[in-house]
């Protein structure tokens, strides 16, 4: 059986470090590795991951310890990564979006004593630092893009990597269900909750993308997603280096210019997230649309109108599932599984080898196929889901019961254990790839001079996903405008929490316990009196910014 396959290759590498070594010793010489024209083979990226691990090392980094990066994708950021990895130290992602109090929490929350960051998001640091007195140390990238003349703690990443020896850190024995990871989440509700992801779930979900799309060592992956999410780290970079496989990294996504990085590269498949297809999609027809030579594209599905003629254009299959960072890949559709993709578009598969998949009713009973419930998941695999929410009992409780992971996620199961994906359960929007709660936006917007009460909620986007509507009652004695208000957002606030549209009214719907009436903001969507703060544009850069 696959799930005994997959049990067993997990135990034989034991963690990230593991599966690294492995590759290191025996495709020396394999190309792992290419970032802007410059390639590493699996031996020399081991090499370097020995250096990072080395400096974590120097730097006082201890087994445990929390470990912060914040920079876009580059070499260093997958280096640090592994360095990390190799001494069991545990990575923090931070968006590179974040800025104020958003950065702050996290930095926080997370206990990372040690923060790796680009130059150009140093300011951002600067100007919270003193509420942050957790992070002990800064060790900057320079990328000619920042502030100078920082403080005493900073240090420059390349000279500590150069100062440091490329041979292995002192061994430490690391098993699957030992912690690899904190990756913030924004969920549904609250504040972003601290998911920890043990090693297990990082090997065995690498593992089962190689079987779901049928890697092999020949193929050349390629994602421009940011590696401060799960799907680049998981679905990209480690689902090449369990194939034995070419990942292609680059560090955003451009529409116009997309067809021929794959070209460039060689690349056979890669992953798409959100808006991406639609983009695509939409940019004028031209000859290089399927001069590649890639066979597959990764990523949750494209609007089902254009799917076959979005595979047709460009001359590649589509391959999706479901799941999300707490509990990696509960439901897959084989690229093998032909017949099936073509008469259920939309369906997120049957449930992966790793995981079982359960609709709950809100008695916590299955419910019959067809009808829709809560999604649950489990693992069929010990140690592939999230260990806890870090520092959050209570969310953990709620969300694991009878080990059961509640995902807040609608959906229902047909009479063949087709999965399909219904909508979100909590005040909760997805929008440019990125997962906001309706708290992060208004607790923003709460603070703005003038504001008596507001309300975010998801209106469609012309490129699929949402878009963010904030409803906001004004003090009587206010006078700001609509652009003032989104101006004060893009300050303190990250870029794709930023609302679109903005609409002042004189008072909220509301139930008669005093609770604001969503679904009746929702229904409304986007009225004649609603300011919209941006021109939409389908040539929209997806960046690492």
């Amino acid at each position: 059986m696959k799930t005994e396959w997959l049990s067993k290759q997990m135990w034989e590498h034991g963690s990230i470090r593991g599966l690294a070594e492995n590759r290191a010793t025996t495709e020396p010489d394999k190309i792992f590795l290419i970032f802007h024209g410059r390639s590493l083979s699996y031996g020399e990226f081991d090499l370097l991951a020995n250096q990072a691990g080395n400096m974590l090392i120097g730097l006082g980094v201890k087994r445990d310890d929390k470990v912060a990066i914040m920079m876009k994708n580059c070499v260093e950021w997958v280096t640090v990564w592994f360095g990390a990895a190799k001494i069991g130290a545990i990575v923090c992602p931070v968006n590179t979006a974040y800025v104020g109090e958003g950065l702050a929490y996290q930095l926080d929350h997370s206990d990372s004593s040690l923060l790796i960051i680009d130059e150009e998001y140093s300011d951002r640091f600067f100007n919270i630092e003193k509420s942050v007195p957790k992070v002990q140390q800064i060790v900057v990238r320079q990328t000619g893009e920042g502030q100078q003349g920082m403080g005493t703690q900073t240090r420059d990443l390349s000279t500590e990597l150069a100062n440091n020896s490329t041979h292995p850190p002192p061994e430490c024995v690391l098993a699957p269900g030992d912690p690899a990871s904190i990756l913030y989440t924004s969920g549904t509700t609250g504040r972003p909750k601290g998911c920890v992801l043990p090693q297990g779930q990082y090997l065995v979900a690498a593992e089962q993308m190689v079987l779901n799309c049928e890697y092999r060592s020949d193929d050349i992956l390629y994602t421009c997603l940011p590696l401060f999410h799960i799907n680049a780290q998981n679905y990209s970079v480690l689902a090449a280096m369990a194939a034995s496989a070419t990942i292609v990294l680059d560090d955003k996504f451009t529409a116009s210019g997309f067809w021929n990085k794959l070209i460039d590269n060689n690349v056979t498949a890669f992953n798409f997230i959100g808006g991406m297809p639609l983009m695509l999609w939409n940019q004028e027809p031209t000859t290089i649309d399927n001069a590649h030579k890639a066979r597959l594209a990764f990523g949750v599905p494209v609007p089902l109108e254009i799917w076959n003629e979005w595979e047709e254009r460009f001359d590649l299959r589509i391959v999706y599932a479901y799941g999300m960072t707490e509990n990696a890949l509960p439901t897959l559709f084989p690229i093998s599984d032909t017949p099936a993709i073509e008469s259920l578009r939309g369906s997120g598969g049957k449930e992966s080898d790793s995981a079982e998949v359960a609709i709950f009713d809100e008695s916590g009973q299955n419910v019959q196929p067809g009808n829709r419930g809560e999604v649950v998941t489990r693992p069929k695999i010990p140690w592939t889901m999230m260990l806890e929410y870090y520092q959050d009992s209570d969310a953990t409780q709620e969300a694991i019961r009878n080990g059961w992971f509640h995902t807040g996620d609608l959906g229902y199961l047909d009479e063949e254990g087709y999965f399909f994906y219904l909508d979100r359960q909590k005040d909760a929007f997805r929008r440019r790839g990125e997962m906001i709660s309706s708290w992060q936006v208004e607790s923003v917007v709460q603070k703005f001079p003038g504001v008596l009460e507001c309300a975010a909620v998801a209106v469609p986007s012309e490129v699929g996903e949402d878009e963010i509507l904030v409803a906001v009652v004004r003090e009587s004695d206010s006078h700001w405008t609509e652009k003032e208000l989104q101006s004060f957002c893009t300050e303190n606030m990250a870029y794709f929490q930023v609302p679109r549209y903005i609409r002042i009214v004189e008072q909220m719907p509301k139930t008669q316990t005093e609770r604001i009436e969503k679904f009746r903001l929702r229904n409304e969507g986007v009225t004649e009196d609603t300011w919209d703060g941006e021109t939409p544009s389908l040539s929209v850069s997806l960046e690492n910014t």
